[in-house]
Protein backbone atom coordinates (compact mmCIF):
# COMPACT_ATOMS: atom_id res chain seq x y z
CA UNK A 1 0.00 0.00 0.00
CA UNK A 2 1.09 3.73 -0.66
CA UNK A 3 0.75 5.53 2.87
CA UNK A 4 0.94 9.18 3.52
CA UNK A 5 1.79 10.54 6.27
CA UNK A 6 0.95 13.96 7.70
CA UNK A 7 2.66 14.75 11.27
CA UNK A 8 2.06 17.69 13.06
CA UNK A 9 1.46 19.56 16.56
CA UNK A 10 -2.29 20.02 14.93
CA UNK A 11 -2.89 22.77 17.33
CA UNK A 12 -5.48 22.73 15.93
CA UNK A 13 -5.40 21.03 12.92
CA UNK A 14 -6.93 23.14 9.93
CA UNK A 15 -7.99 23.65 6.30
CA UNK A 16 -4.55 23.99 5.11
CA UNK A 17 -3.15 21.12 6.37
CA UNK A 18 -6.48 18.70 5.24
CA UNK A 19 -5.98 21.06 1.70
CA UNK A 20 -2.09 19.61 1.31
CA UNK A 21 -3.75 15.87 2.53
CA UNK A 22 -5.96 16.05 0.26
CA UNK A 23 -3.61 16.72 -2.40
CA UNK A 24 -1.35 14.01 -1.71
CA UNK A 25 -3.54 11.58 -1.85
CA UNK A 26 -5.02 12.38 -5.07
CA UNK A 27 -1.69 13.63 -6.80
CA UNK A 28 0.62 10.59 -5.14
CA UNK A 29 -2.27 8.10 -5.63
CA UNK A 30 -1.79 7.23 -2.13
CA UNK A 31 -4.76 4.76 -0.70
CA UNK A 32 -5.08 6.79 2.58
CA UNK A 33 -3.25 9.68 4.57
CA UNK A 34 -2.27 9.08 8.31
CA UNK A 35 -3.23 12.35 10.07
CA UNK A 36 -0.51 12.02 12.73
CA UNK A 37 -0.05 14.54 15.72
CA UNK A 38 2.48 15.29 17.42
CA UNK A 39 2.68 14.61 21.50
CA UNK A 40 5.58 17.50 21.76
CA UNK A 41 7.52 18.73 18.57
CA UNK A 42 11.39 18.76 18.81
CA UNK A 43 10.64 21.66 17.33
CA UNK A 44 8.28 23.35 19.92
CA UNK A 45 9.42 22.01 23.02
CA UNK A 46 9.00 25.21 24.71
CA UNK A 47 5.65 26.10 23.27
CA UNK A 48 2.07 24.75 25.27
CA UNK A 49 0.05 23.10 23.26
CA UNK A 50 -3.80 22.09 23.99
CA UNK A 51 -4.39 18.72 26.00
CA UNK A 52 -3.57 15.56 24.05
CA UNK A 53 -7.74 14.29 24.08
CA UNK A 54 -9.00 17.69 22.76
CA UNK A 55 -6.10 17.86 20.11
CA UNK A 56 -7.26 14.69 18.74
CA UNK A 57 -11.03 15.08 19.06
CA UNK A 58 -10.65 18.03 17.15
CA UNK A 59 -8.65 15.67 14.37
CA UNK A 60 -11.72 12.83 14.40
CA UNK A 61 -14.17 15.90 13.98
CA UNK A 62 -12.61 17.47 11.04
CA UNK A 63 -11.41 14.08 8.75
CA UNK A 64 -14.66 11.78 9.82
CA UNK A 65 -16.27 12.39 6.38
CA UNK A 66 -13.31 11.48 4.16
CA UNK A 67 -12.49 7.92 4.45
CA UNK A 68 -9.16 7.80 2.64
CA UNK A 69 -7.89 10.14 6.21
CA UNK A 70 -7.13 8.22 9.25
CA UNK A 71 -5.87 9.58 12.64
CA UNK A 72 -2.46 7.49 13.41
CA UNK A 73 -2.20 8.58 17.50
CA UNK A 74 0.90 6.46 17.85
CA UNK A 75 3.45 9.54 18.31
CA UNK A 76 0.98 11.85 20.55
CA UNK A 77 -0.09 8.57 22.50
CA UNK A 78 3.78 7.90 23.32
CA UNK A 79 3.46 11.18 25.54
CA UNK A 80 7.39 11.94 24.68
CA UNK A 81 9.11 14.00 21.88
CA UNK A 82 8.17 12.85 18.25
CA UNK A 83 11.21 12.19 16.26
CA UNK A 84 10.20 11.55 12.52
CA UNK A 85 13.02 9.08 11.99
CA UNK A 86 11.73 7.06 14.91
CA UNK A 87 8.12 6.90 13.42
CA UNK A 88 9.46 6.60 10.16
CA UNK A 89 11.58 3.10 11.02
CA UNK A 90 8.45 1.63 13.48
CA UNK A 91 6.40 2.27 10.40
CA UNK A 92 8.88 0.32 7.64
CA UNK A 93 9.59 -2.68 10.17
CA UNK A 94 5.41 -2.98 10.73
CA UNK A 95 4.57 -3.64 7.37
CA UNK A 96 7.63 -3.66 5.17
CA UNK A 97 5.67 -4.12 2.06
CA UNK A 98 4.27 -0.94 2.45
CA UNK A 99 5.26 2.46 0.73
CA UNK A 100 5.54 5.13 2.72
CA UNK A 101 5.72 9.23 1.70
CA UNK A 102 6.01 11.93 4.21
CA UNK A 103 4.21 15.01 3.72
CA UNK A 104 5.99 18.85 4.78
CA UNK A 105 5.33 22.10 4.09
CA UNK A 106 8.22 23.45 1.69
CA UNK A 107 10.11 25.62 4.40
CA UNK A 108 10.63 22.24 6.41
CA UNK A 109 12.21 20.74 2.90
CA UNK A 110 15.38 23.14 3.42
CA UNK A 111 15.58 22.10 7.06
CA UNK A 112 14.97 18.22 6.86
CA UNK A 113 18.94 17.90 6.95
CA UNK A 114 19.13 19.13 9.77
CA UNK A 115 16.45 16.99 11.70
CA UNK A 116 17.54 14.11 13.55
CA UNK A 117 19.04 11.24 11.75
CA UNK A 118 18.20 12.55 8.24
CA UNK A 119 19.55 9.20 6.62
CA UNK A 120 17.22 7.22 7.81
CA UNK A 121 13.78 9.10 7.16
CA UNK A 122 14.96 8.95 3.70
CA UNK A 123 15.94 5.43 4.16
CA UNK A 124 12.17 4.48 4.72
CA UNK A 125 9.93 7.26 3.06
CA UNK A 126 9.90 9.45 -0.31
CA UNK A 127 9.21 12.97 0.86
CA UNK A 128 6.41 15.44 -0.14
CA UNK A 129 6.96 18.91 -0.02
CA UNK A 130 3.84 21.03 -0.54
CA UNK A 131 4.39 23.41 -2.93
CA UNK A 132 2.26 27.20 -2.82
CA UNK A 133 1.47 29.34 -6.07
CA UNK A 134 4.15 32.39 -4.59
CA UNK A 135 6.98 29.26 -4.09
CA UNK A 136 10.29 29.56 -6.19
CA UNK A 137 9.92 25.74 -7.65
CA UNK A 138 13.61 26.47 -9.52
CA UNK A 139 15.17 26.78 -6.27
CA UNK A 140 13.12 24.22 -4.81
CA UNK A 141 14.28 21.83 -7.59
CA UNK A 142 17.32 22.59 -7.14
CA UNK A 143 17.38 21.91 -3.38
CA UNK A 144 15.39 19.00 -3.53
CA UNK A 145 18.20 17.38 -6.41
CA UNK A 146 20.68 18.39 -3.37
CA UNK A 147 19.60 16.45 -0.40
CA UNK A 148 18.45 13.68 -2.89
CA UNK A 149 22.17 13.32 -3.88
CA UNK A 150 23.06 13.45 -0.25
CA UNK A 151 20.49 11.01 1.25
CA UNK A 152 20.08 8.89 -2.00
CA UNK A 153 16.55 9.80 -1.47
CA UNK A 154 13.77 10.59 -3.49
CA UNK A 155 11.42 14.41 -3.39
CA UNK A 156 8.30 14.92 -4.79
CA UNK A 157 6.39 17.89 -4.73
CA UNK A 158 2.64 18.26 -4.19
CA UNK A 159 0.85 21.39 -5.59
CA UNK A 160 -1.59 22.67 -3.64
CA UNK A 161 -3.00 26.45 -3.92
CA UNK A 162 -1.70 29.07 -1.46
CA UNK A 163 -4.10 29.22 1.66
CA UNK A 164 -2.53 31.67 4.16
CA UNK A 165 -3.76 30.57 7.66
CA UNK A 166 -2.09 29.09 10.67
CA UNK A 167 -2.60 27.36 13.79
CA UNK A 168 -1.27 30.10 15.61
CA UNK A 169 -3.53 32.75 13.84
CA UNK A 170 -6.74 31.00 14.34
CA UNK A 171 -5.46 30.83 18.31
CA UNK A 172 -4.83 34.43 18.30
CA UNK A 173 -8.63 34.71 16.57
CA UNK A 174 -10.47 32.63 18.52
CA UNK A 175 -9.12 34.19 21.89
CA UNK A 176 -10.08 37.89 20.46
CA UNK A 177 -13.70 36.43 20.10
CA UNK A 178 -13.07 36.80 15.85
CA UNK A 179 -14.49 34.36 13.55
CA UNK A 180 -12.53 31.07 12.48
CA UNK A 181 -15.12 30.03 10.08
CA UNK A 182 -13.58 28.62 6.44
CA UNK A 183 -10.22 27.75 8.11
CA UNK A 184 -11.39 25.02 10.58
CA UNK A 185 -14.12 22.46 9.82
CA UNK A 186 -17.75 23.61 11.37
CA UNK A 187 -17.41 20.68 13.64
CA UNK A 188 -13.89 21.62 15.06
CA UNK A 189 -15.07 24.94 15.86
CA UNK A 190 -18.68 24.02 17.55
CA UNK A 191 -16.35 21.43 19.65
CA UNK A 192 -14.07 24.16 20.33
CA UNK A 193 -16.17 26.68 21.25
CA UNK A 194 -18.47 24.13 23.15
CA UNK A 195 -15.12 22.90 25.67
CA UNK A 196 -14.19 26.81 25.71
CA UNK A 197 -10.71 26.09 23.94
CA UNK A 198 -8.14 28.83 23.33
CA UNK A 199 -9.71 31.46 25.26
CA UNK A 200 -6.86 32.57 27.23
Amino acid sequence: MRIGILGGTFNPIHLGHLLIAENAYSQFNLDYVNIMPAYISPFKLDNKVLDKEHRKKIIELSIKDNRHFILDPREIDSESVSYTYITLSDMKAEAPENDLYFILGADSLKTIKNWRNPQIIFDNATILAAVRDNDDMDDLRSYAHEIEELFNGHVGFIKTPTFDVSSTDIRIRIGAGESVKYMLKDEAIEYINNNNLYRG
